[in-house]
């Protein structure tokens, strides 16, 4: 077994030894071949229609599948100071082509969306810890919009927010040495969340940071009656210059944005029932100064349950939110490098152990790409066996390897050249693409080798 599935399968919880050997083999063998089918990964038909049968299985499910993970993921996080467990929704389409009735086009797609919540440990320093849980679904065909207004927060699609912060606190339960925060987008402004963690014991709560979208009332008193307003009035405490990552839309850049934070209460929202109870949360506003041309100020107002008195502590903060997007990378590789929407299973619960499956991978490779940044001196055996970080080398040096594993980030820049990274000077760090396309490479070689030496032994 492969050291890293053998880690991430120590604690699983599956019912029948059978089933985890199986799941054991499938993570070694869609682990070493993230961008191929499932039947392209297997070697064979016996060890396909094996893989298919595990899925199908009514005995294994998502949380069983997932367990072994969880635990490690725990591991790793007593380990560390501050854990920041980011949850975020992705959109998932698995389109079908059907014959078209009539004239036109021969096929057309229909569409089938789900929607995938997911909650992933980070470090402030990005490297991935692994994922604690996630929930599928699919939104009803009819538009219910309507009648939000008169639902409880329960019977509403954004309990999921206040799902994955119950989730963070029995984390923080069973890490009690570590500061567990939870992270969430401006999807995740609900005042239920802030009531949630104030109504909790302060052993059993996990902090909170959510970046705001609504400009809430505030508690009778201040000197503005709203939030945005409050803020931009409050005194700024310094001036934070970094440098902001490239987007799709946008280059990269530096940036420096004036920094303010105050203690803000809001005045109890309206809710089927009568009025949510006032609650008191830490706000951080922060606004680009002289932005480029043409080009949009960066504005940032967070909310948090962490105490912000001064301006260090508000830095600190707002460096763990931009920790936040690691998830959409996450996504990322979930989506493009193990192509997961390119599955056809069929049925819901054969499509959710697959993505149980997936997950894990996702995580393996976004924690090589991370780490070889974030540690770069230490050795590479903390991340890839002697055969694989020997086989990087013979295949991008032409020689052979050293007696003692080099570093970790000349190792994932030799893995990533291997999947088309260019290494010149000014490219910076490879790419996450970059990482699962030579991760697929050196397994293909590592496996037409064996399969030379096996054939030449017999």
């Amino acid at each position: 077994m492969s050291t890293w599935v053998a880690g991430e399968m120590a604690e699983s919880q599956m019912h029948d030894a059978r089933h985890a050997k199986r799941l054991a083999a499938l993570l070694r063998r869609l682990g070493e071949q993230p961008v191929s089918s499932i039947p392209r990964a297997c070697h064979g038909w016996a060890e396909t229609v094996a893989a298919y049968r595990f899925l199908d299985n009514p005995a294994v499910g998502f949380p069983e599948i997932l367990s072994g993970h969880k635990a490690a993921t725990l591991e790793r996080i007593r380990s560390q100071a501050v854990a920041l467990l980011v949850q975020d929704t992705s959109f998932l389409n698995y389109g079908t082509l059907q014959p078209k009735v009539g004239m036109g086009t021969v096929k057309e797609c229909i569409g089938e969306e789900y929607l995938l919540h997911t909650t992933v440990a980070f470090t402030p320093e990005r490297v991935n810890l692994g994922v604690l849980g996630a929930k599928l679904w699919q939104r009803p065909e009819e538009p219910v919009a309507h009648e939000r207004a008169r639902k409880p927060i329960e019977e509403k699609e954004s309990y999921r927010w206040l799902e994955g912060y119950t989730l963070a606190c029995a984390v923080q339960q069973a890490c009690p040495q570590t500061v567990v925060v939870s992270v969430a987008d401006c999807e995740g402004d609900i005042q239920e969340w802030f009531l949630d963690a104030m109504n909790r014991p302060a052993e059993e709560r996990a902090e909170f940071l959510i970046r705001a979208k609504c400009n809430r009332r505030l508690a009778p008193g201040t000197a503005h009656g709203y939030l945005w307003e409050e803020m931009q009035a409050a005194r700024p405490l310094g001036k934070l210059t970094f440098k902001l990552s490239r987007q799709a839309d946008r280059p990269a850049r530096r940036v420096t944005l004036r920094v303010k934070a105050l203690p803000v209460t809001f005045y109890g929202a309206r809710r089927p029932g009568g009025r949510l109870p006032p609650v008191q949360v830490w706000a951080i506003y922060a606004l680009e100064l002289k932005p480029p041309k043409g080009e949009e100020s960066i504005e940032w107002l967070l909310l948090t349950s962490v105490p912000v008195s001064n301006f260090s502590e508000a830095c600190l903060v707002m460096q763990w939110y931009r920790a936040r997007w690691e998830i959409e990378l996450f996504f990322r590789v979930l989506k493009q490098g193990c192509q997961i929407e390119r599955l056809r299973l069929e049925t819901a619960h054969r499509l959710l152990n697959a993505l149980a499956i997936y997950l894990i991978i996702a995580w393996r490779i976004h924690t090589i790409t991370m780490m070889g940044r974030t540690y770069p001196e230490v050795s590479c055996e903390v991340v890839f066996k002697p055969r694989e970080w020997q086989t990087i080398y013979m295949m991008q040096y032409r020689s052979r390897p050293p007696v003692q594993p080099p570093p970790l980030r000349d190792t994932v820049r030799a893995l990533a050249q291997l999947g088309g990274f260019l290494a010149r000077t000014g490219d910076g760090e490879p790419g996450i693409k970059s990482i699962w396309q030579g991760y697929q490479r050196l397994h293909e070689f590592i496996y037409a080798v064996e399969m030379h030496l096996a054939v030449n032994a017999s």
